[in-house]
């Protein structure tokens, strides 16, 4: 690779903790820096694996080095009738009119129940898939100070299969912008070989509304009522994308754009990052894409017990000139990257389309 994150020499940061039941794992973490104290929500699974996953909270005045709650932050609802029954999941953090959005995945039903067979309807009989099929919807939860927070209710629509959803920074044009990665089928169906999850751009006026709940779609649809506010940002283009690409960490504003991270997963499953930037008073268009990875799993922790090569940003911290990337290893880990702002910016930019 051209350009190539350097690995933190004491990785990984985080690791599963014996004994410690809800901290089976540490992965895909979240990240914000207040300018004192780096915020870090991560996520964790159960082992022995009962289905359930939960959001940890750690802090760091370095950014290295974490001191984690010993209990989780964020548990699933306590209500059948919620979406994050069953798991709380992949936050991404979000500083956003003086107080941190931390969106993130739910589910309604635990995996190893629904491995098993189980099936469930939702709130008065509904079949949509985010209840029949488990498929994740995507939440939003707000925070001042990492202590408390309140939960402020779905964002994506119950019809598909959402994930990746990260908050803008800043309004664009007057409205909120997010990016996530719909699709009508979960991750490992052969659908995705003709369909790949792609990423988009959504617009709302409100944070706590993006996307309908209606199923059928008339012949009079109204723009940010009947349908989302959005474009399809960036598809699959190369090899090392073809099975889907999400978003990464919340882009950063730049006087050039934002510059963003992304993930994407070949047809074998390997998880690596790539690099782009959007315009910065029209983000939907795209201004440089690298056309090869910037980072792949590489360390024995990248790698999961079952197969999966996986590096996983959720996170990339600007700090001065350097970028911290906080990023999930394998799906049990949590490890450190960093690279030099001014470099990758320079690196990007000989890809401009």
């Amino acid at each position: 690779m051209d350009f190539e994150f350097k690995r933190y020499d004491k990785n990984p940061i985080m690791s599963p903790i014996p004994g410690v039941q809800w901290r089976g794992s540490a992965r895909n973490p979240g990240v914000v820096y207040d300018g004192k104290t780096f915020h870090m929500v991560f996520t964790a699974d159960s082992r022995p694996k009962e289905g359930h996953i939960r959001l940890g909270y750690a802090s760091s005045t370095d950014g290295f080095n974490f001191k984690e709650n010993s209990e989780p932050w964020m548990n699933p609802s306590l209500s059948a009738n919620d979406f994050d029954h069953a798991g709380c999941e992949d936050a991404r953090v979000t500083y956003l009119d003086g107080r941190y959005y931390i969106a993130y995945a739910g589910r309604s039903l635990n995996g190893v129940d629904f491995a098993a067979g189980a099936r469930r309807r939702g709130p008065d009989g509904n079949l949509n898939p985010t209840w029949t099929e488990n498929f994740r919807r995507v939440g939003l939860a707000v925070t001042d100070d990492f202590k408390t927070f309140e939960k402020l209710g779905p964002i994506t629509s119950e019809h598909i299969s959402d994930a990746n959803v990260a908050l803008f920074p800043e309004k664009i044009d007057g409205k909120y912008a997010m990016l996530h990665r719909p699709t009508a089928f979960i991750p490992w169906m052969l659908p995705l070989h003709y369909h790949p999850g792609c990423i988009w751009l959504a617009f709302s006026d409100r944070l706590d509304f993006w996307s309908t709940n209606k199923r059928e779609m008339g012949w009079d649809m109204i723009d940010g009522e009947d349908i989302m506010d959005e474009v399809l940002l960036m598809a699959p283009e190369q090899k090392w994308e073809m099975q889907k690409l999400g978003a990464a960490g919340v882009p950063i504003p730049t006087d050039d754009g934002y510059f963003m991270l992304y993930h994407a997963v070949d047809r074998v499953g390997c998880y690596r990052v790539g690099m782009a930037l959007l315009d910065r008073e029209d983000p939907r268009k795209v201004i440089a894409r690298t056309p090869n990875p910037v980072f792949e799993p590489k360390d024995e922790w990248d790698f999961a017990d079952w197969g999966l090569p996986c590096v996983f940003p959720c996170a990339n911290v600007l700090v001065n000139d350097e970028v911290l990337v906080y990023y999930g290893c394998g799906d049990y880990h949590i490890s450190i990257a960093t690279f030099n702002f001014k470099e990758a910016m320079t690196y990007l930019k000989q890809f401009k389309r």
